[in-house]
C-alpha cells in the first residue's frame, strides 16, 4: 500500500515539471529549464543504492550537464579527482577532453601527486578545472582558489561542486562547510566573473539524504537481519529521493523561504578574467 501511494505520488509531481524551472538560495538565483533533464535526472535515481547519497546524484547531474558544453579537445585538470574507482555515475573521460589527474595521494593513481595549493603547473596551462568535492578537505579553500586562478587560461572554466548539509566525512580531514555568499565574495575578489551558483537539492532532498543515511547505517549493522526487508527500504528511499527532486524542482518549493533555507550542497561554474 505504502508503495502504490509514493508511486501515484511520484507520477503526479513527474507530469508537472514540463514547464518547471530548478533554482537556488541567495540573493542570486539560478534557473535551468528543465524538459529532457528531468527524464535524465530520474533515470540516474533508478537502481539506486542505499549507500548512494541524494547528494552525489546532484554532483553527477551537475558534472554531465556542464562537460557537456566543454569545447573537443579541451585541457581539463580534475582537482582532487580519481582515476578509478569513479566515486558516482559521472565520468569526465567519456567527453572529447584531454584530462590530467591531480591528487595529494597516490592511491587514487593520479597523473601527478601534488599538492592543491601548490600545482606544478605553468600559468594558463588548463581550458577548465574540476574541482568536486575536494576544497572541504583542505584548510585554506581560498589559496586553493588562487592556484586555480593561475593554472586557468583566460576566460577559462572552474567547475565546483561544494557540500553544505552533508556528513562530516575525513579524507584524510573535513575542514569546512561555506554558504553561496562566502563562495560569490571570494571567488569575485580573486578574479572569477561570470559567475552562476545553483543550490543542488533543498529541504526535502535534506531530509531524505539524512533518512537513508540513517537506515544505512542500520543495514551496514545487520539490522534489519531480512535481506527482503532490505530491499524494501532501499526501494522507498529510493522513491523519496525522487519525491524529493520533483518536489523541489516546482516553482512554489524554490520561492518558498523556509524550503530554500536548507541545500546539500552547491553547484558553482565561474569564469577566469
Amino acid at each position: 500500500m505504502l508503495r502504490q501511494v509514493a508511486a501515484a505520488l511520484s507520477l503526479s509531481a513527474e507530469r508537472q515539471l514540463s514547464s518547471r524551472v530548478v533554482g537556488g538560495v541567495g540573493h542570486r538565483v539560478v534557473f535551468r529549464e528543465m524538459g529532457n533533464a528531468m527524464h535524465v535526472n530520474l533515470q540516474l535515481l533508478q537502481g539506486d543504492r542505499l549507500d548512494c547519497s541524494l547528494r552525489r546524484f546532484f554532483v553527477d547531474e551537475f558534472y554531465m550537464h556542464h562537460a557537456a558544453q566543454l569545447k573537443p579537445g579541451s585541457r581539463v585538470l580534475d582537482l582532487g579527482g580519481q582515476k578509478a574507482p569513479k566515486r558516482g555515475r559521472f565520468d569526465i573521460e567519456r567527453y572529447d577532453v584531454r584530462v590530467r589527474y591531480a591528487n595529494l595521494s597516490a592511491a587514487h593513481r593520479p597523473d601527478v601527486q601534488t599538492d592543491a595549493s601548490a600545482l606544478p603547473f605553468k600559468e594558463e596551462s588548463f581550458d577548465a578545472v574540476i574541482c568536486a568535492e575536494m576544497v572541504e578537505h583542505v584548510a585554506d579553500p581560498m589559496r586553493v582558489m588562487h592556484e586555480v586562478h593561475r593554472v586557468l587560461r583566460r576566460r577559462g572554466i572552474l567547475l565546483m561542486t561544494v557540500p553544505f548539509l552533508f556528513p562530516i566525512h575525513e579524507d584524510p580531514y573535513d575542514y569546512c562547510r561555506y554558504t553561496d555568499h562566502y563562495w560569490r565574495e571570494n571567488l569575485e575578489r580573486i578574479g572569477f566573473e561570470d559567475m552562476a551558483i545553483e543550490a543542488q537539492g533543498l529541504f526535502w532532498s535534506v531530509v531524505v539524504d539524512m533518512t537513508r543515511a540513517w537506515f544505512n547505517e542500520q543495514v551496514r549493522r545487520g539490522r534489519p537481519r531480512s535481506v527482503l526487508l532490505q530491499r524494501l527500504i532501499t526501494r522507498l528511499v529510493t522513491k523519496g529521493k525522487r519525491l524529493a527532486v520533483a518536489r523541489e524542482r516546482r516553482i512554489d518549493a524554490v520561492d518558498h523561504a523556509f524550503i530554500k533555507r536548507y541545500t546539500t550542497g552547491y553547484g558553482i561554474r565561474v569564469v577566469r578574467s
